[in-house]
C-alpha cells in the first residue's frame, strides 16, 4: 500500500512538472532555458535521491548529484527548444495575419524575359549521318527579376 502511495505521490508531481513546463511562457531564450534547467534540476534531484541509494544509503548523495547536473542539462536544451519552437509559431501566426489583412498573398516581383540567340547550323554529313541545317538557339542573358 505504501508503495502505491508514493507511485500516486510521483505520479501528480510528475503531472505538476508537466504543467509548469507547459504553461510558462518566458520572453527570452535565457529565461526559457534558466527554467528548464532549474526545474530538470530539481526533478532530477528528487530521481536521484529515489533511485537505489545502496546499502544505508551510501550512494543516495553521489545519485542526487548526477541526477541533478543531468537533469539540468536536458531541462535546459527542452527550455531551449520550447523558446525555439514558440518564437517560430509567432512569426508564422504574424505572417499569416498579415497575408489574411492585406486580403491576398503579395505578388511576386516582374520577371525580364532572357536574351535568346539563334544561330543558323549548315546541313552536313558526320560519319554516316546526315545532318540538316537547323537553328541553335542560345541564352546569352538569363531571366532576372525586374527592379522596381
Amino acid at each position: 500500500m505504501k508503495r502505491f502511495l508514493v507511485t500516486l505521490q510521483w505520479k501528480q508531481l510528475m503531472a505538476l512538472f508537466m504543467a509548469v513546463v507547459l504553461m510558462s511562457s518566458c520572453s527570452s531564450r535565457e529565461k526559457s532555458t534558466g527554467l528548464g534547467a532549474s526545474l530538470g534540476a530539481g526533478m532530477g534531484a528528487a530521481l536521484g535521491g529515489i533511485i537505489d541509494p545502496g546499502k544505508n544509503g551510501k550512494y543516495r548523495t553521489r545519485n542526487v548529484i548526477v541526477g541533478a547536473t543531468v537533469g539540468a542539462i536536458a531541462g535546459g536544451f527542452t527550455g531551449s527548444s520550447l523558446f525555439d519552437q514558440k518564437e517560430q509559431e509567432k512569426e508564422i501566426h504574424e505572417l499569416r495575419n498579415q497575408s489574411k489583412a492585406s486580403g491576398r498573398a503579395p505578388a511576386p516581383p516582374e520577371l525580364q524575359q532572357p536574351k535568346v540567340e539563334a544561330q543558323w547550323v549548315e546541313s552536313k554529313v558526320v560519319g554516316n549521318k546526315w545532318i540538316e541545317g537547323h537553328y541553335e538557339y542560345i541564352i546569352s542573358e538569363p531571366t532576372r527579376w525586374a527592379a522596381q
